[in-house]
């Protein structure tokens, strides 16, 4: 009956151009035939611990993790006889390569925005002989400062199979993180939360937060989801255990029902999506022009046309954009610049009188210690501002984020009203790209070529004149680079704004011209639309 029913809403799609239900078909028969695997797809945001998490798993450090972004493209790690690694580009071309090698393919650093073009990623591993119907996908992170990394995820997120969102303990559940499983449990009945590095929380915390995930999940998406604790500081491997034994084995188990499952909640989202499209067709089917516009005004009122809406959107991003600046320099001119100057200075103390040699080397020294001192004194304080450049974004976010669902609500709400018809829920966020870490540039010791005429200048007598002279260089070098980091950190903020900004207004526009082409196409064939919508609904009954 599943067959039939797929193969009825392609019909209807393609008769009535549904290019939206179109591309969900050609994914879910992809799902369909490639039955050999139950895909375990794991997901979040950039940091979250995710290659980390597929490596603990697989009991070897396989996939490259880093600091920055590191996965570039989708890899997949399946059992199979022997080790080995293929790489599939876009063109259909393959080549096997050593383990060695995969960070040349697989890495942002080794691989920047896949200028390799490469499609994907498979690894056979003997070690998976227990896990054998199983196929872990570790993807590049939603929200990575590389968006063509966020893009590849989002379009393997028909292909899910199972998920594990893997949320990070150092920023429980963000908007971010709500996004991910919300598309994610469109998808899969399967959705598993991985909680990571809960080394950082004690048992009180840690509970606390699981709380608070499992009470947010349930109010927005109305599921409730299994939330695994999880850490690689875990000497004993209890943590790696348990999930195992309660989420990986059970599916190993139950491959055949699970994918029958999986592919059962895939097929019930998109018949539920067609039936809301047809019955917006017959409420416009064998209306005058006069009678179809007039239904179309009502809905698309002027509040919901692109120009206001654009008008709206930029109102927010210019507001949160305008005082980003002037919030980083009241939170860190005064007294985080303050405490770094004392920090150099008493640093500088300390190391000045063992610097031994003519005035050049004394120089060259100055100068390669306020550099490397510089670098990790900003590199703390960026990281103790993080929270809060963090929540100047996330200010910025909610906002977008509540007028698009705001928007949202509306237009269904309309179409509801003028045409009696309901959409299926669904989810949308803007996301958050993460923050670069600052540089730092220092000034060489003396403006002039002084230090050159070293044989000159006798040391132990004007050793006292420079350490005064370098001291007062401090201060300076220091507000320097304090202004620096707050224009790198204002360039990504406002560039992650307007980024949110874009998001939501490729949304909500594909929204309207999807929701215009159903209004304004012009049909007659009201029989064969409720013909159409009466099978359909006999296939659910069915169910």
């Amino acid at each position: 009956m599943q067959q039939s029913l797929i193969h009825h809403i392609e019909n209807v799609a393609r008769s009535q151009q549904f290019q939206t239900i179109l591309e969900e078909v050609v994914g879910l028969k992809e799902y369909s035939d490639d039955d050999k695997f139950l895909d375990v797809v794991v997901l979040g945001q950039f940091k979250a611990g995710k290659s980390s998490l597929v490596n603990d798993l697989l009991g070897r450090k396989l996939l490259p993790v880093g600091v920055l972004p590191v996965t570039a493209v989708i890899t997949r790690i399946f059992y199979g006889e022997k080790e080995k690694a293929i790489i599939t580009r876009i063109d259909g071309s393959q080549l096997e390569i050593g383990f060695e090698e995969l960070p040349a393919f697989v890495t942002e650093n080794q691989n920047p925005e896949n200028i390799k073009q490469v499609y994907l990623v498979d690894i056979s591993l003997p070690s998976l002989k227990a896990f054998q119907n199983l196929r872990f996908i570790d993807t590049p992170g939603l929200g990575s400062a590389f968006k063509h990394n966020t893009t590849v995820t989002k379009n393997w997120f028909r292909k899910i199979g199972i998920a594990f969102v893997v949320i990070s303990s150092a920023q429980a559940l963000s908007e971010n993180d709500l996004e991910v499983i919300a598309s994610a449990a469109e998808q899969s009945p399967e959705v598993h939360l991985i909680l990571s590095k809960t080394d950082l929380l004690n048992n009180d915390e840690l509970e606390e937060v699981t709380e608070f995930i499992l009470l947010k999940t349930s109010e927005r998406l109305g599921r409730v989801f299994r939330v695994f604790p999880y850490t690689l500081r875990d000497g004993k491997g209890r943590f790696k255990e348990f999930l195992q034994r309660e989420a990986l084995l059970p599916l190993v188990v139950n491959h055949g029902k699970t994918r029958q499952s999986i592919y059962s909640h895939k097929l019930n989202h998109l018949a539920a999506l067609t039936k809301s499209y047809l019955e917006i067709r017959i409420q416009m089917a064998g209306k005058e022009d006069g009678e179809r516009l007039a239904l179309k005004d009502k809905i698309l009122d002027e509040q919901m046309q692109m120009q206001f809406v654009q008008k709206e959107l930029a109102y927010i991003s210019q507001h949160y954009q305008e005082f980003t600046r002037k919030k980083l320099e009241t939170m860190l001119l005064e007294e985080p610049c303050r405490t770094l100057i004392t920090d150099l200075e008493t640093d500088f103390k300390k190391v000045y009188d063992r610097w031994e040699g003519h005035l050049y080397t004394i120089s060259r020294n100055y100068e390669s210690w306020l550099k490397l001192s510089m670098k990790r004194q900003l590199g703390d304080l960026e990281q103790q501002t993080r929270p809060f450049a963090q929540q100047l974004l996330t200010d910025a976010q909610l906002h977008l984020n509540h007028y698009t669902s705001h928007f949202r609500e509306r237009l269904n709400q309309r179409i509801e009203e003028v045409l009696h018809v309901s959409l299926p829920p669904e989810e949308f966020g803007v996301k958050v790209d993460p923050l670069e870490r600052p540089n730092v540039s220092t000034s060489w010791a003396f403006e002039s070529h002084i230090d050159m005429l070293w044989f000159l200048i006798p040391m132990v007598l004007f050793r006292t004149t420079f350490r005064k002279y370098f001291l007062r260089q401090i201060p300076g070098e220091a507000e320097k680079n304090i202004y620096r980091l707050i224009s790198i950190l204002t360039g990504n903020i406002n560039k992650a704004i307007e980024q949110s900004h874009g998001e939501a207004m490729d949304y909500i526009r594909l929204r309207l011209q999807s929701i215009e082409k159903l209004l304004a196409r012009k049909t007659s064939d009201l029989g064969e639309l409720n013909d159409a919508l009466s099978k359909l609904k006999s296939f659910s009954e069915q169910e």
